[in-house]
């Protein structure tokens, strides 16, 4: 770990503020050293079992994959039901011969990442000594230690996403700051199809209003994201004679949360219905494109039914809770903890927008800003899931020690363009 030069709070600044600061550096590393210990203990605690489905299927696909089966449930028949990322990724762990203790622990050692990386990010706008304070609200957002001890793909978005901010704040953005961004869009992508929105709106953030000069590198990235996607969408239409981008398990989750009955039952109910148990007599690469004529008939025939449906789940997506498959995952505990953990993150950001005139936003509040609304937007057209929603939580973290620093220093805003320096 990188020594971090003591900074001493000036006179005047409230007391909270000025412990943070004063102990950032004990902060970061508490909260790495809490995940990489509590982080194991938890791991063993838990075992070998896998609790929900989800989680048998990541597992199943990597333990084919590290024999040599190739991309499969049952290492007979191919399959594209789950994006290659996550699998792609225990299976080289799987290779090595890790159990499921060990896979699970990686997510706790990828969460220990994340406060460095994050203090990273924060140097570029001159508020390192927010650092502290993200590595707190990262220890006590609960859900994120919880969801680390499964076997799902968000705490590995979460670091990707992470690392894709890291180089976008550079302060000189090379040619392999590019490549490197490229990769990172494209494993993001196949680990988590709806980060498809996030690459193109920060690098639009890293060359507006007059970076130009970025374009030709943004061109790079996209070429060698769009490389990653395609070789994928290639072994998909040699298996399947079909083209399928990333997996066929995505258009019934869009279906799910886009039909007339949409709300008023539970969500995983939908797999009882008629169009459901119609779509699984079809070819696995098929059923995507039956599920996506449903939606659009839906859209096309009742608009604005459609429309209100949408508003709804845009609202949903900042709920606390959600309807849960599995009972026990989501009890009344669980959700106390959620309202009272996730609540003033969010808080924070709509405090710090209505201030907006008074305290204009610096470029990476405008950058962190965008991404968790426009997450929300995206999100609300297939079916906002909490889950789905924790990398984007992180950014808030991010956000608020940001806020601090600003606050703390009580002094007009100072923009510090991340691109302001970049060279070509």
């Amino acid at each position: 770990m990188e020594s971090v030069q003591p900074v001493t709070p000036p006179a005047g600044r409230p007391v909270p503020a000025a412990f943070l600061f004063r102990h950032r550096r004990f902060l970061l590393r508490a909260g790495v050293l809490f995940f990489l210990f509590f982080g194991l203990g938890y791991s063993l605690y838990l075992g070998d079992e896998l609790r929900y489905p989800d989680e048998g299927q990541y597992y199943r696909i990597a333990v084919h994959l590290a024999a040599g089966d190739g991309y499969t449930l049952d290492g007979v028949t191919p399959t594209a039901i789950r994006p290659p990322g996550y699998p792609l990724f225990l299976a080289l762990f799987v290779r090595l011969g890790a159990p499921i203790v060990v896979l699970r622990y990686l997510n706790f050692i990828m969460l220990a990442l994340a406060p460095l990386l994050i203090r990273g990010i924060l140097r570029s706008e001159k508020a390192e000594q927010g650092a502290g304070l993200s590595a707190v609200l990262l220890v006590f957002y609960a859900v994120l230690f919880y969801t680390a001890g499964t076997l799902y793909p968000q705490i590995l978005v979460s670091l990707l996403l992470l690392l894709l901010l890291r180089l976008a704040v550079a302060a000189r953005f090379t040619w392999l700051h590019a490549i490197g961004f490229g990769l990172l869009s494209g494993a993001m992508v196949l680990v988590h199809p709806t980060t498809i929105f996030l690459p193109p709106l920060v690098m639009i953030w890293m060359i507006l209003p007059n970076q130009w000069h970025i374009l030709r590198k943004g061109i790079v990235s996209a070429l060698v994201a769009a490389a990653c996607l395609l070789a994928w969408s290639w072994r998909n239409y040699t298996v399947f004679h079909y083209f399928v981008p990333v997996s066929t398990h995505g258009c019934d989750t869009f279906y799910m949360g886009n039909n007339p009955e949409t709300g008023q039952k539970p969500w995983y109910e939908s797999v009882h219905d008629d169009v459901y148990r119609q779509a699984l007599l079809l070819p696995e690469a098929e059923q995507n494109r039956y599920f996506m004529r449903r939606v659009l008939t839906f859209w096309k025939q009742q608009p604005a039914a459609a429309l209100r449906l949408y508003l709804e789940k845009l609202v949903g997506y900042f709920n606390f809770r959600n309807d849960f498959y599995v009972a026990s995952e989501f009890g009344f505990l669980q959700a106390a903890v959620m309202f009272l953990t996730y609540y003033p993150l969010l808080l924070c950001l709509l405090f710090r927008l209505l201030a907006v005139r008074h305290y204009p936003l610096t470029r990476l509040e405008i950058l962190l800003a965008s991404i968790y609304l426009a997450s929300a937007l995206f999100h609300a057209l297939f079916l906002p899931r909490i889950r789905f929603r924790l990398p984007y939580d992180v950014i808030l973290i991010i956000h608020i020690g940001l806020m601090l620093t600003r606050v703390a220093d009580n002094r007009a805003p100072v923009t510090v363009s991340p691109a302001g320096d970049r060279q070509q």
